[in-house]
């Protein structure tokens, strides 16, 4: 059946959130979340040793209430409900609870997909490290074939077929104090894409009034999305996209050191896998013919810059030394400060319920180093800090 949507789903999708508030990154990987729900195991790259699939476990990260970003997932699942055999998870649930339900579809010959919305994050988890599900998470991000999982109240389950798609919504403080080191740079966390935003860029105090401009979308994406869950088989990529992939593929680890953040480590020991993922989400939303061009790469590597660089703002807080986490909190302090000045007893006054002096001089200690930050005598105001011209070339305005 002929696609109705004009260009492709994932723009419609765009147009059609244009009058709910959330930011426009949220509502994006929220579509592409949707369809990698709807393609499930159907759809694939052959990777010689093993089987690529297109889930994804996507966390949307900002601060409480004010993004929306509850809402925004609510709109993108509602879709997700129209498909037939697709099963969502909402709320909290047991590790014992999912073995149990997967383990009984597994035992009926029915593959082990669903698709998690964790509105909260940590109401889902609870503390990563703490919790079976985020074991039992982490291994299924492969989707294995079948896989033995041994639970001390139910004994053995065999869960065959795996395919699990995460959406979540979480806060940077959670993230922070829920989350180390080595969670981020691999393990569950490692898994995950962080799309960060700190700020809205929309304001609509009445979308009810707007929602009429776009109505009349709800059908086609509705519809498109059915088609796309009917596509199965392989996906390949055009000779050009091949020469291309293997040029920025052999160039990656370039990226990585480039970037500069070792906190970003899992992230891109995994990206050449998700540009795979990406692009056959982009592909299947755009046609059914199952290939990928050199132009779906492009827009693939042009999504993931766009968040890339605003990805560690998401666990800003989480570094090796417990008396640095709060340093990225400082520095955008002084960002938002008139002036980019601050004295020490403001600092202070500001973070009273994160840290004490000697922590705060374990911090300026190390930015002065980095030489993001310089002291400096004011009249009338005394000693303080403020950001050097260093400084001032990140947007750390986020961090407050």
């Amino acid at each position: 059946m002929a696609r109705k949507c004009t260009k492709n789903w994932i723009s419609t999708y765009l147009q059609y959130t244009t009058v709910q508030k959330a930011p426009e990154r949220y509502h994006l990987w929220i579509a592409i979340s949707i369809i990698a729900s709807t393609m499930e195991r159907n759809c694939y790259i052959d990777r010689g040793f093993y089987t690529l699939y297109p889930n994804l476990y996507v966390a949307i990260v900002g601060p409480t209430a004010f993004l929306s970003k509850s809402t925004a997932g609510d709109i993108g699942t509602e879709f997700l409900e129209k498909i037939p055999d697709i099963t969502i998870i909402r709320g909290k649930a047991t590790s014992w609870w999912m073995y149990r339900w997967l383990g009984g579809k597994s035992a009926s010959g029915e593959p082990c997909t669903c698709t998690i919305w964790a509105s909260e994050m940590k109401s889902f988890l609870d503390d990563l490290g703490k919790t079976e599900m985020v074991t039992m998470l982490t291994d299924m991000y492969g989707c294995p074939d079948s896989r033995n999982f041994y639970t001390i109240k139910g004994g053995m389950f065999t869960l065959k077929n795996i395919c699990i798609n995460v959406l979540a919504a979480s806060t940077p403080e959670w993230l922070t104090t829920g989350t180390s080191m080595d969670d981020i740079s691999g393990g569950f966390t490692g898994r995950f894409v962080y799309v960060y935003a700190d700020s809205g860029e929309r304001h609509i105090p009445f979308p009810e009034d707007e929602y009429p401009k776009v109505a009349h979308l709800k059908q086609p994406l509705e519809d498109d999305l059915i088609e796309i869950s009917k596509l199965k088989g392989e996906f390949l990529l055009t000779p050009e996209a091949k020469k291309n992939y293997t040029a920025w593929y052999n160039d990656l680890k370039n990226e990585f050191i480039a970037h500069g953040d070792e906190r970003m480590m899992g992230y891109f020991g995994r990206k050449g896998e998700l540009v795979l993922k990406v692009a056959m989400i982009i592909s299947a939303a755009t046609n059914d013919d199952k290939m990928i061009d050199e132009k779906i790469l492009s827009a693939t590597w042009s999504i993931l810059r766009k968040i890339e660089d605003q990805m560690t703002l998401s666990f800003a807080g989480i570094v090796g030394d417990p008396s640095l986490r709060w340093q990225d909190k400082v520095l955008g302090q002084l960002a938002r400060a008139p002036g980019g000045f601050l004295t020490t007893s403001e600092l202070l006054r500001y973070n009273w319920n994160r840290f004490n002096s000697q922590t705060l001089d374990s911090i300026m200690r190390n930015l002065g180093d980095m030489n993001v930050v310089a002291s400096e005598h004011r009249p009338g105001k005394g000693m303080g800090w403020k950001l050097t011209e260093k400084g001032q070339v990140r947007n750390w305005r986020g961090q407050v």
